[in-house]
């Protein structure tokens, strides 16, 4: 195998190119807003793009949701506004449209044998890649082997219950850790604190409660700005979400027991070291096991792409 189309399909954007075995990428990563609703037709033109621009031995496609790796279709594709796309074929019309072996596989969980690959481990056995971003997943690779679960469904991490008392949830989880700590969940989260606050102090109001009370809209990156101005109520928001990661981070780990954990997705990287300082605050509250080494992913944006690229070798070496 001397070259792979390889796309990272995220519930915001599609990024692509075309990389060696090696992890060298002979074209400038592509990126374009996700259609999800055509998705099949858009990554058709995707890989028409990739083989017009390199000779290509095999095609390899990464998305989020509930991925059928065999049958080479997507089970459930979770959109970035929320909905959920019930089975959508990939594989089988885009191999009759390229001529080309194409390889499907969930996008965090790949990722984890990206990881394993070309990012930070070192001589540790056992990875856990961690993908905080629209929403949370990841996967565990140990001596090389990706663990997948019994239908492929592993890597969930998001669905992990960290509040089992709230009403808030993720696909139908109560108390999900993604309905907290995700791109998506935390305007919820924030919202959902302000209107059952019952303690409020008026010294500590700030701009952003009076964002909240005039029901503006605003995503996670204004909850981190808030907070990083020293507004005191997203600052208490912000602590709250670290204390969540914590425990998802730490039933990873007792499960797990990884020499090494890392993190990307957009989230944790346009926030790592308030993400990780968060996290160190109060993981060995729930932490079992030794610690691992905990550290941002080295290969950043491109996480996904290594990750379908190490999806193709793995499969072309059965």
């Amino acid at each position: 195998m001397n070259a792979v189309g390889v796309v990272d399909v995220g519930s915001t954007n599609v990024r692509y190119a075309a990389a060696t075995p090696a992890g060298e990428f002979l074209t400038a990563v592509e990126s374009e807003p996700t259609r999800p609703y055509e998705l099949c037709t858009q990554l058709g033109r995707v890989v028409e793009t990739l083989t017009a621009a390199a000779s290509l031995d095999a095609v390899s496609i990464v998305v989020p949701g509930l991925v059928d790796a065999d049958g080479g279709s997507v089970r459930r594709f979770d959109t970035a506004d929320g909905d959920v796309i019930e089975r959508t074929e990939i594989a089988s019309p885009l191999r009759d449209r390229c001529g080309l072996p194409v390889f499907l596989e969930n996008d965090c969980t790949a990722s984890a044998l990206g990881e394993w690959r070309f990012g930070a481990r070192e001589d540790q056995t056992c990875v856990i890649q961690l993908t905080v971003g629209t929403g949370i997943g990841g996967g565990v690779v140990e001596r090389g082997r990706l663990l997948r679960g019994e239908t492929g469904g592993a890597g969930e991490f998001g669905l992990i219950p960290v509040a089992p008392d709230s009403i808030l949830e993720s696909a139908g989880v109560t108390g999900a850790w993604e309905a907290f700590c995700s791109g998506r969940g935390i305007p919820s989260y924030v919202r959902h604190r302000y209107r059952v606050d019952e303690v409020w102090d008026e010294n500590a109001a700030g701009e952003f409660r009076e964002t909240l009370a005039a029901g503006e809209e605003f995503a996670a990156p204004a909850v981190f700005d808030a907070a990083a101005a020293g507004d005191p109520f997203a600052q208490t928001c912000l602590d709250r979400i670290n204390r969540y990661n914590a425990v998802g981070l730490a039933a990873l780990c007792n499960a797990y027991e990884p020499g090494l954990v890392t993190v990307g997705g957009s989230v944790a990287l346009n926030n790592a070291d308030r993400f990780l300082e968060g996290v160190d605050r109060y993981l060995e509250e729930y932490l079992f096991v030794d610690r691992p080494t905990i550290r941002e992913s080295p290969l950043g944006e491109a996480l996904g792409l290594y990750g379908a690229l190490s999806v193709a070798l793995d499969r072309a070496a059965r």
